[in-house]
């Protein structure tokens, strides 16, 4: 069965009209709320503390009768004989999520014992608590870079199924914005966001699944066939769960929503973080450091946003919400890891990461201890009159002391870090520039190959290399290397042949090219590549770093100029070679052509009496 595409055109189209109407909604909520927060710093309350669907208590949510668990010192629905532990139900149902503006009359009905009584009450001024600023600015700058990152990887591939999936994901997580308290005031714009956070909630973690699950072209083993399989389920049980919600946006009672909307979330989180993992498993290199930044990003907010829901788990200190602050912490957290995964072209390495710290830490500490050290002389060697002067021209000597050795400091502090800390790197690099050095002393193309290949192959921990060289009719031939399924030949307008002529770097290799492998790297020489060459994925499946990167680069283009300069000594030593032969066939022909010629010279001349010319005509007959 033909299963339904939309356009990427039409695709881009929608999401962005989604984006306007969610930024809308957004904006308009936020104009409300700049006047209590920033400039009267109050609001309306009704001196209460509810029962929300936040899990303050072992209540399950999914109900618009609230129970009432204390009152702050000036509450109206106090004054109105409300009492601790009955239960309220306002009479329009989003009230419940809403902040008042002082003065505001309310109407609700009050349940003592199973007998209602309807009130309506006006909502006093009350301070706004450090909590509810913390609320309200984390979600406005959690959905502001949830909207963001919506838009970048939705546009990215327009017609890729997980980035869309990613983008409808991200897009849930704007929506986030309207899951607590709004600021505007009763009306279809603050109905129309909650109504959309909470039926298009349960949808996040069946996107988060479709985005995981076509991330990359997997192989069809039995976890990933399961988890293909589970995808269904997961989708009729975010439906039910998201159509159970919107029952409850409408007024209505929805009992037990809570353990749909646990259980959908946590089926989705296990299920993402499971595809993820499986993924992480078939690939290497760079691909597989991705997946690992897609499983924290995942994992991080995933718990603290389930014990949200979770009853008797939202903690509080003081003041804050843990729970709340952990879930907008771990979101932020989420987006940039996400979206660093996806977007980003070249991934973080941690071990270079450390490398580079530790150099930088003990570069600045010494600098600090030697102007501190001579900033300590200079105070206790200038005393009396003209200190002052003298001591501006010491900090003056100082500085430029410091910036005319900081290189030299920087370059010698760095080699000693890594020799102590990084030896093998050190090492491992150390012997492939000393083989740079040998390889100009080599006089055979072949015999350079094989000890390069052998150098690389040390290099990198024996990942497997392929080294192409260009031949004459443009094409790239296979002559040297020990990866198995590496190509004879590469054809000219091979994509990685092309990204090659065009960046002459070493570059990962693109999914569209016919070469496997993990890097490659270019030989080049006045601006054309003469060949290049692959490497395969470290045994660790890590990505190689950032220095190893710039080594192999440097090896592979001196070792290509190398071969470049001993293919113009042959092809010089043919032409001499051929100069010698032409010059000895020259020499040679000239010898015939004076054989020649003498022996025309010496040929005998016939004599006048035995010439036939010579001879007298016969006599006539007589007159």
């Amino acid at each position: 069965m033909k299963q339904f595409r939309i356009a990427p055109a039409t695709w881009t189209w929608l999401l962005s009209g989604m984006c306007i109407i969610v930024l809308s909604l957004i904006l308009y909520d936020a104009s409300f709320a700049i006047r209590p927060l920033l400039v009267e710093q109050q609001q309306g309350s009704l001196g209460v503390q509810l029962e929300d669907d936040s899990g303050t208590s072992p209540m399950p949510p999914g109900t618009h009768k609230l129970r009432i668990l204390g009152f702050h010192q000036q509450s109206s629905l106090q004054q109105a004989g409300a009492q601790t532990g009955d239960a309220v139900r306002f009479d329009r149902t989003l009230d419940r999520w809403r902040k008042f503006a002082v003065g505001e009359r309310i109407g609700l009905t009050l349940y003592r014992n199973g007998v209602p009584r309807h009130v309506e009450v006006s909502a006093l001024p009350a301070p706004i608590r450090v909590a509810e600023y913390m609320d309200f600015f984390g979600r406005m700058l959690t959905a502001s870079v949830s909207l963001l990152f919506t838009l970048l990887v939705g546009f990215k591939q327009a017609g890729h199924p997980a980035y869309r999936g990613l983008a409808k994901t991200f897009l849930c997580l704007t929506l986030l914005y309207f899951i607590t308290f709004s600021y505007a005031p009763y009306g279809w714009p603050h109905y129309v966001g909650k109504l959309l956070c909470l039926t298009l909630y349960p949808m996040l973690w069946y996107w988060a699944l479709a985005f995981a699950l076509r991330y990359q072209a997997y192989e069809p083993r039995p976890l990933r066939r399961w988890l293909g399989r589970s995808s269904g389920p997961l989708h009729l049980l975010a439906l039910v769960t998201a159509a159970y919600s919107g029952w409850l946006a409408l007024g209505n009672e929805a009992p037990m929503l809570w353990v749909l909307v646990l259980a959908c979330a946590a089926a989705g989180m296990v299920l993402t973080l499971a595809s993820v993992a499986e993924g992480w498993q078939q690939t290497s290199g760079q691909v597989r450091q991705r997946h690992m930044w897609l499983f924290l990003s995942f994992l991080v907010p995933a718990i603290p946003s389930t014990l949200i829901w979770m009853p008797s788990t939202d903690a509080s200190a003081g003041d804050l919400r843990v729970v709340a602050l952990m879930a907008y912490a771990g979101q932020l957290v989420m987006y940039c890891g996400l979206a660093y995964a996806v977007l980003k072209h070249r991934v973080f390495n941690f071990e270079f990461a450390i490398n580079r710290a530790m150099v930088y830490s003990v570069v600045s500490v010494l600098l600090l201890c030697t102007v501190g050290l001579m900033e300590f002389i200079s105070k206790s060697l200038l005393k009396g009159d003209g200190g002052a002067h003298k001591s501006f021209a010491i900090d003056a000597a100082i500085a430029l002391a410091v910036y005319l050795i900081f290189h030299q400091l920087h370059g010698r502090i760095e080699r000693w870090v890594e020799k102590i800390f990084f030896f093998k790197w050190h090492d491992n690099e150390h012997k492939l520039r000393h083989f740079v050095r040998q390889a100009a002393h080599f006089t055979a193309v072949d015999a350079l190959l094989a000890a390069f290949r052998t150098a690389v192959d040390r290099f990198t921990g024996h990942a497997g290399c392929a080294i192409y060289l260009r031949q004459g009719s443009g094409d790239y031939l296979f002559v040297s290397g020990t990866l198995s399924d590496a190509p004879a030949l590469v054809e000219p307008n091979d994509q990685l042949v092309v990204t090659l002529r065009a960046d002459m770097a070493p570059t990962a290799i693109d999914q569209q090219s016919q070469v496997r492998g993990d890097m490659v790297l270019p030989m080049s020489h006045r601006g054309a590549l003469h060949g290049f060459v692959v490497l395969g994925a470290k045994a660790s499946g890590e990505s190689f770093r950032p220095d190893e990167c710039e080594a192999l680069g440097f090896a592979a283009q001196q070792i290509g100029l190398d071969i470049h300069a001993l293919r113009v000594e042959a092809l010089e030593q043919e032409l001499r070679e051929l100069e010698r032969k032409a010059e000895q066939q020259r020499t040679e022909l000239a010898l015939m052509a004076g054989r020649r010629r003498r022996s025309r010279v010496d040929e005998p001349m016939p004599d006048a009496e035995s010439s036939p010319a010579a001879a007298p005509a016969p006599a006539g007959p007589a007159a």
